[in-house]
């Protein structure tokens, strides 16, 4: 699995102009927690059923965190109050997903290559508590449709509140970190 922000990139503007990609429209979007955003109608992510208790919000566009290639926020196109903290499953580490999500990508109507699956994980990190995260229904995003959904895994040992530790992708190994760094989770501003 790529990091989040080259898995779900936005559109890459032509070289020779700033104007959207060719049979795209730019959108203006008022946001509580962003303000006015604009983006490409191409970077849009459709939720046919919505996401978990949210099931009338089926457009969103991914906002990245600061610099993070981990953590973003999946911000409602249809309600500007709504934005949601997620983290790549990339920046999980290695043990998750701990099931294969094949045919729940497919039995979601993502996709039939799970290559194709981006896996989100919603990030809860409410003022002076530890930030937890919902491993047992992820996000599935195809990168190449934008179409996504939010699937309980079947099988897996994970629950709705994991306490969330960035852990080593597959390309950093699986070194110790040192024992400060593993209980420090990113500076986060809490969801409201």
């Amino acid at each position: 699995m790529k990091k989040l922000a080259s898995r779900l990139q936005k559109p890459e503007a032509d070289d020779k102009s700033s104007s959207p990609k060719q049979g795209c429209s730019v959108m203006r979007i008022e946001t509580d927690r962003f303000g006015l955003i604009e983006l490409d109608s191409s970077e849009v992510i459709n939720f046919p059923g919505g996401v978990i208790g949210f099931p009338d919000d089926t457009n969103f566009a991914l906002i990245p965190h600061g610099n993070s290639e981990c953590i973003g926020w999946l911000q409602s196109l249809d309600n500007g109050a709504l934005a949601l903290p997620v983290v790549s499953a990339h920046g999980l580490g290695t043990e998750y997903p701990d099931v294969p999500i094949d045919s729940a990508a497919r039995d979601a109507g993502i996709a039939d290559d799970p290559l194709e699956v981006a896996v989100l994980a919603v990030l809860c990190a409410p003022r002076g508590q530890p930030a937890t995260v919902n491993l047992m229904a992820p996000i599935f995003v195809n990168s190449n449709t934008r179409k996504g959904a939010q699937v309980a895994l079947d099988g897996t040992r994970f629950s709705t509140r994991e306490l969330f530790l960035l852990g080593p992708t597959p390309t950093e190994g699986a070194a110790p970190r040192p024992k400060d760094a593993q209980n420090a989770s990113p500076a986060m501003p809490p969801a409201e």
